[in-house]
């Protein structure tokens, strides 16, 4: 009998021991998921920060010149030293964003510097725009919602390009516009945790 109780309470460790393990690494899975998302929301504001500070110079009357120092960047044109491309990419229909990440975005991305908890945030900007230039010119199409499907929206415009008109309070005369652009973020970090975060933004 003791030694069939022994063998019993010898088994119940070891479950005991394996699960305390298993939810050891669940939890320290959650851990590094959760610094990963930290990391890419910081590479998304610094994206978001480079657009604020550039805004204002994709519909200028330099928009068809491509300045490369940061004082003077033109978003009507494509800036890879700083992750940006003022032309939009998408993955193909059998491609994950993961692998259309490695095959084209990864050697067109900004990467940041790694942070205290081991992640390195990339990121990319694209303006939602079927070509560079002016962003007011047709030949651009930069003219509506970036999700929209094709057909025909309200007020009989097409529904699938990439900006929206911002209408004055009180008439329907247009005042301004807004342009999207997607942020993408990948981070790599220890134990070979990998996170993709995507944010649309109209400026």
């Amino acid at each position: 009998m003791a030694l069939i109780v022994l063998v019993a309470l010898t088994l119940g460790a070891l479950a005991l021991t394996r699960s305390v393990y298993t939810s050891n690494q669940i939890a320290g899975n959650l851990a590094f998921q959760q610094a990963a998302t930290h990391s890419a929301d910081e590479g998304v504001e610094a994206a978001i920060a480079w657009l604020e500070n550039n805004n204002g110079q994709s519909t200028s009357n330099t928009a068809s010149t491509c300045a490369t120092s940061v004082g003077s960047t033109v978003l009507a044109c494509d800036q890879t030293a700083y992750g940006y491309l003022a032309t939009r990419q998408d993955p193909g229909s059998s491609q994950s964003w993961a692998d259309f990440w490695s095959a084209t975005l990864d050697s067109q991305s900004l990467k940041l510097s790694t942070d205290s908890a081991g992640n390195t945030a990339a990121y990319v900007i694209l303006r939602l725009c079927s070509a560079a230039g002016d962003a007011n010119s047709t030949s651009v199409d930069c003219t509506q919602s970036p999700n929209a499907n094709s057909g025909t929206c309200a007020g009989g415009s097409s529904c699938d390009s990439q900006k929206i008109n911002l209408k004055s309070s009180g008439g329907s005369g247009q005042n301004g516009s807004q342009v999207y652009y997607r942020i993408t973020v990948r981070v790599s970090g220890p134990r070979g945790t990998q996170s993709l975060v995507q944010v649309v933004v109209a400026l």
